[in-house]
């Protein structure tokens, strides 16, 4: 039987929060409600990683994390519990560091390594005379050698090539020149006899198709420890690394180049993960890649020290279905398994994988869209244009240019490999490169979902169907390209003409391509139009899109009964270590759609009062600012220097994201000065500005708490597994990483909840009021969560196999509830949360009781229950016939009944 978690929790393993501390926090965890630790990647990391996704060695736990030892450990604390553990696991790619022994063996060796076909490089590109380049120099090749930064290092690991903290192998090749050199310059003749040996000892070697790792071990130490060959050695190596001729000429003899790391931006020979130049990728497709990269993971599956698994970027591998079905065959039927996965629009995950589900990007989408009021959208607009005249007027064209723009100027190398590809196995003329380039380039930025999956030709009616849309956007977007991208649009489709080995070079470029039009959306998207397209900037999340703007009741319910009928089991998240803001600061955001009118005019004093400081920073990054100020504010309005640091630190990280005035590669450090002495200046300097902010920031995060419960409330219940990020069982106002990897109290969070638990043997009604009037300290998010998971755990089989029913609400209020039940063999939850409450309740009240409601009710099923026990409240409801929704929430804004038929 498939383990499926009631609820997991996602910890953030790293230097600072080892395996160790988990163990610790396990009996709070079990205590909050949670079945699963759901951890990132415990793998060996590049030194110091925080989040683990820059493997350096799959097959092992980090030291700085931990030990196998050590999970033992946390695996028996947790079978103690009936509880489990989900792995994050990293199939794309390694990171590109000396501590990468597979990658560092290719560049020693190159084809006579055993991983010399682990990596997606290509030993063949034109332009790198079969070596893979290594793009990390701060400048030129020419300038760094001229200035003395390379320098060569004997050590008992052999002769490297350093350059800072940077450590390269040299090749196996240069070992005979270097030994050659030694033995002609020495003047020891205790060097002759061990330097001949050493180079018959090298020609057996060099010999072997595949050289035998711990013979070559042994040859490097033998080299070391023989004091007379290693002077001699370190005497050649001191002259060449003083004579920029001969270190020259030693380069040319590497399986690798140097170059400036920015050369990637316009010519590269391996992928990478997006445009990371230290993310290597790894050719999973191949069966050797992919046993020797799991082995390690089958081995935690086998011992039970894992009962699931997500995996990373599933979007990066060329064969994604593939992989998945070897993954479900290597883990077992047991083994709960998840992919991230980013669907756009209506996207549905692939129904034939063999899998649980995704990790819920989708389910944050809806569940926010949820939180936004529809006839707002006009309003909101306008309101953007007005107050940012040079905005973007269409957001769709808006993600199409910037999603160009990254192809131009950071991926042109990835660009220039695909054009080649098609070009080399004949697929387009030679002729007209220019033209062709484009149509490409048209063609990869019009995409309008990650990746299609199909992985032979002729593709599924589905795909055929994205293919469709993309050239169609395409040629809308340059007509005057329209005969080479019809010719495009024929490689994703077979013709009795295409010849075997025509069809074989189609499907290649299909499926090769695939893995750039993922990696060119997350940078286009996410990682730019995101922080240009400031309208509602709650909207511009990982697995969201300002597109969409709003879902209505009806919508959410339909997406929540195609979830039971497909995924039931899929992950619901609501934060994640890949979130843009926290959930509780994106549904305060969502409030504005609700006083958009009071939001306009507020926004249009506080950008009038911001060009007292400086009229530098441009009307759309102000609007930006105030948006996020509103967002992480404490939620009694507190400001202090650590807010401050905080606020600074995150516009740094969106100014360069946006590629506007700032960027990675060429920080413009006066403009991003501006911007955080502005923060400075408006929350610490400005009465005016706080004289206004604060009356409208305190209302906004009142509606604001509302919303967050019922989110809460929402994930526990519907349809999915619900996912907790670390620490957000109190309010999650965060920004994007690494802020939202900052330590969590775990005490305070231990000592709330159990002072809820004592609290709550007594008047839940005063615990309520007690709550209510005091959110600030997010102990009413605590309870309610708390509540429901234990209620889902209670129930597990309700809510893993129980049908979802969308309920009718009548009423003068029936616009502002969303209700379902939950039913399976006579059990039955139902939860209702209230919408549009800025309508309902003022900005200090709650939105309770019959004052509220008046004669708004739930209408039930023939067969539901009529009495219904209050989870978060005291008491049983009578449904005769109907539901009261005065009733329901009549001392709390949420509400989660049980019944039983």
């Amino acid at each position: 039987m498939t383990y499926i978690p009631s609820a997991t929790y996602r910890v953030q393993t790293s230097p600072k929060f080892r395996l160790s501390d988990i163990k610790e926090l396990i009996p709070y965890l079990h205590e909050l409600g949670i079945s699963t630790v759901y951890s990132a990647p415990f793998f060996c990391a590049r030194p110091g990683s925080e989040h683990g996704y820059d493997v350096t060695a799959p097959y092992d736990i980090n030291p700085e994390v931990g030990t196998q030892k050590e999970l033992q450990e946390v695996a028996q604390e947790l079978k103690k519990r009936h509880m489990g553990w989900l792995q994050d696991i990293v199939p794309n790619h390694m990171a590109f560091h000396q501590d990468n022994v597979w990658l560092m063996d290719v560049l020693e060796k190159g084809p006579q390594s055993h991983f010399y076909t682990f990596f997606d490089i290509d030993f063949h590109h034109p332009d790198f005379n079969g070596q893979v380049m290594v793009p990390f120099l701060g400048d030129p090749l020419e300038k760094v050698l001229a200035q003395n930064q390379l320098a060569l290092q004997l050590s008992e690991g052999g002769i490297s090539l350093n350059y800072y903290d940077n450590r390269l192998p040299l090749s196996v090749a240069s070992y005979r020149f270097l030994l050659q050199e030694a033995l002609q310059a020495s003047g020891n003749p205790a060097v002759t006899p061990q330097a001949e040996q050493s180079l018959k000892e090298l020609a057996l070697l060099e010999a072997e198709e595949s050289i035998n790792p711990a013979a070559w071990g042994n040859f490097k130490k033998k080299l070391y420890q023989q004091e007379a060959l290693r002077q001699a050695l370190e005497q050649v190596l001191q002259r060449i690394n003083s004579k920029e001729k001969k270190l020259q000429k030693l380069l040319q003899q590497q399986h690798f180049i140097l170059c400036h790391w920015q050369e990637t931006e316009r010519q590269i020979n391996y992928r990478r993960f997006f445009t990371v130049n230290d993310l290597i990728c790894l050719r999973m497709e191949h069966p050797e890649v992919f046993e020797q990269y799991h082995q390690f993971i089958k081995q935690l599956c086998d011992k039970g020290l894992v009962q699931g698994l997500r995996v990373d970027h599933v979007d990066g591998l060329y064969d994604p279905a593939t992989y998945l079905r070897r993954l479900r065959q290597l883990a077992g039927p047991e083994q709960y398994v998840v992919v991230e996965k980013i669907l756009e629009g209506e996207e549905q995950l692939p129904a034939t994988w063999p899998l649980q589900g995704n990790s819920g990007y989708d389910f944050l989408a809806w569940v926010s869209n949820l939180y936004t009021s529809a006839k707002a959208r006009d309003n909101i607009t306008q309101t953007y244009s007005q107050l940012v005249p040079d905005a973007a007027s269409d957001y769709e064209q808006l993600v199409f240019d910037k999603k160009t723009f990254i192809l131009t100027n950071y991926m042109q190398g990835e660009l220039e490999n695909l054009l080649r590809l098609l070009q080399e196995r004949h697929l387009l003329p030679l002729e007209q490169e220019e033209q062709w380039r484009k149509a490409l380039a048209t063609m990869l930025a019009a995409w309008p979902v990650y990746r299609i999956y199909s992985n032979a030709l002729p593709v599924s009616k589905e795909d055929m169907e994205i293919v469709e849309e993309a050239f169609e956007e395409a040629h809308r977007q340059a007509p005057e390209l329209a005969s080479q991208l019809q010719h495009l649009r024929t490689l994703f489709t077979l013709t009795p003409a295409d010849t075997e080995e025509t069809r074989h070079h189609k499907g290649y470029f299909m499926m090769r391509s695939q893995q750039f039009t993922g990696p060119l959306a997350a940078k286009g998207v996410e990682d730019t139009t995101f922080y240009n397209y400031n309208r509602l900037i709650s909207l511009n999340e990982v697995g969201n899109s300002p597109a969409i703007f709003h879902l209505s009741p009806e919508s959410f319910h339909e997406r929540m009964l195609h979830r039971q009928r497909t995924y039931p089991h899929s992950m619901n998240a609501t934060a994640t270590h890949d979130t843009k803001r926290g959930e509780d600061a994106r549904l305060r955001l969502n409030v504005l759609t609700e006083l958009a009118e009071e939001w306009e005019q507020k926004a249009k004093q506080w950008i009038k009062i911001s060009k007292k400081y400086t009229s530098e920073p441009t009307e759309n990054d102000v609007y930006f600012l105030l948006q996020t100020l509103l967002g992480v504010m404490p939620m009694g309005g507190e400001v202090d220097d650590t807010l401050v640091a905080r606020v600074q630190e995150y516009l740094e990280k969106a100014l360069r994201e946006a590629k506007n005035k700032s960027d990675w590669s060429a920080p413009n450090e006066q403009y991003e000065q501006a911007m955080k002495a502005l923060v400075q200046q408006l929350l610490v300097q400005d009465e005016d500005f706080m004289h206004t902010f604060q009356p409208f920031f305190l209302k906004v995060a009142h509606y604001g708490c509302l919303y967050s419960l019922g989110q809460t409330l929402l994930k526990v219940t519907c349809p999915g597994v619900p996912d907790i990020y670390q620490g957000t069982e109190l309010w999650d106002l965060s920004l994007v990483d690494p802020d939202n990897r900052r330590p969590v109290d775990y005490e305070l969070r231990r000592r709330y909840l159990q002072e809820l638990q004592q609290a709550g043997e007594q008047s839940t009604n005063k615990l309520h009021e007690a709550l209510l009037h005091h959110p600030e300290n997010g102990k009413v998010k605590l309870y309610l969560l708390h509540k429901a998971l234990s209620t889902r755990r209670a129930l597990q089989t309700l809510f893993d196999k129980g049908e979802y029913v969308p309920l009718q609400v009548q009423g003068p209020k029936q616009a502002h509830v969303l209700a379902f039940a939950r039913h399976h063999q006579g059990q039955w939850a139902l939860v209702a949360v209230p919408l549009l409450v800025a309508e309902l309740a003022g900005s200090h009240d709650q939105p309770l009781g019959r004052a509220v409601w008046q004669d708004t009710r739930i209408l039930l099923p023939e067969n539901a229950p009529q009495q219904w026990q209050q989870v978060l409240g005291e008491g049983t409801l009578n449904a005769a016939p109907a539901l009261p929704v005065a009733e329901v929430f009549a001392t709390f804004p949420a509400a989660l009944l049980t019944a039983g038929s």
